[in-house]
């Protein structure tokens, strides 16, 4: 099914739905993130990697009858030299910097607010549209979204994503069209009536790219286990499959336990607009862009103490080669931390990155 843009809009009106990183803020706030990166990969095709420092600086007015504005900008820039690997950098191989957000939201009524709009650059975490926050710069978008909580345990979503930029954008540094500037057309249902079960399902047209149908259904017996599985459908652009998959996770005091399992059949999928919401997703592999692929994940986290954590995956994929990740998240204060993250991929080779974040 193909909307016009006017149905499209006839439809956010009927289902006054949206969707939003976080709801705007009654005061005025600064906030950012200093980031320097490090990355470097080793393939047959030789070693690569690039030191970078970054980060983002954002501003949110203070709300006024239901209106509030946002805008940070991102920036990444290479340091001594050393940018030989794409990951932090543009298309010409340099640093970037970009306005990633700049929006108006508005809630309606203003109270109780009930429904709110998003008007410009966000940042948003769909399951095939999100940051995928793995370089310097995350994904954004330039989109419409509304989102609604009129319903019991539900809230409803519409959205309208025009162009994206980062790390996953064909131009990181530059705001791309999404589907010929025609754009993609989101709706979607999430409806979670308490912590312990919960279930969303999700549209995504694109009439001359990919549509995308998904549904994700997640239980929680307690608040260290939890059972979840996934379907998806797409059809266009050369994806014409359909995946399903199912996980678990077990805690045991620090110990957290993993398992997943996703098969793809009748062709290939792709990740969307982003990293992916595939439950076997490693760092840098998926099951995306493989006919029939299948894969299988085995992964442990053990919380050392309150600022260490330790984390090992490993992806089982029946084409291509398997991955191992290793990483570790420290805490050296209030504001910073440290992340390590190495991902061994047999033959397609070795990545490698670390980030220290100073958060304000």
């Amino acid at each position: 099914m193909t909307l016009s843009p006017t149905s499209f809009i006839v439809l956010c009106v009927v289902m006054t739905s949206s969707i939003y990183a976080q709801p705007p803020s009654n005061t005025q706030s600064v906030s950012g993130q200093l980031r320097l990166g490090y990355v470097n990969r080793d393939n047959s095709g030789g070693s690569t990697d690039t030191f970078a420092i970054g980060g983002k600086l954002g501003y949110h007015s203070k709300k006024y009858r239901g209106l509030s504005a946002r805008v940070t900008f991102y920036t990444t820039n290479p340091v001594a030299g050393i940018d030989d690997d794409p990951l932090f950098l543009d298309t010409n191989g340099r640093g970037y910097s970009i306005l990633g957000e700049a929006f108006i939201s508005a809630d309606m009524p203003a109270k109780p607010a009930r429904t709110s709009l998003k008007l410009g650059r966000q940042q948003l975490d769909t399951p095939f549209a999100d940051s995928d926050d793995v370089g310097m710069i995350p994904n954004t978008f330039e989109a419409m979204t509304i989102h609604n909580h009129s319903l019991v345990n539900t809230t409803l979503v519409a959205a309208h994503l025009h162009r994206w930029a980062g790390v996953d954008a064909p131009k990181p540094g530059k705001f791309s069209k999404m589907n010929d500037d025609n754009g993609v057309n989101v709706v979607a249902a999430l409806y979670e009536p308490s912590d312990k079960w919960n279930l969303q399902g999700w549209h995504y047209n694109a009439s001359n790219a990919t549509d995308i149908s998904y549904v994700e259904a997640a239980i929680h017996p307690s608040e260290k286990s939890g059972l979840s599985a996934q379907y998806a459908t797409q059809n266009g652009a050369g994806f014409e499959g359909d995946v399903w998959g199912v996980a678990a996770e077990y805690g045991i005091g620090g110990l957290s336990l993993s398992a997943a399992h996703n098969q793809v059949s009748g062709g290939q999928v792709s990740n969307g607009f982003g990293g992916g919401p595939f439950f076997t997703s490693a760092e840098d592999h998926t099951i995306a862009e493989v006919d029939n692929q299948k894969a299988t994940l085995l992964g442990v986290e053990y919380g050392a103490s309150k600022k260490l954590s330790l984390a090992v995956t490993h992806v089982d994929f029946a084409k291509g080669e398997d991955e191992l990740d290793m990483s570790a998240s420290y805490r050296l204060g209030k504001n910073l931390t440290v992340d390590l993250i190495y991902s061994d991929m047999d033959k397609d080779g070795k990545l490698s990155r670390a980030f220290i974040n100073y958060n304000f």
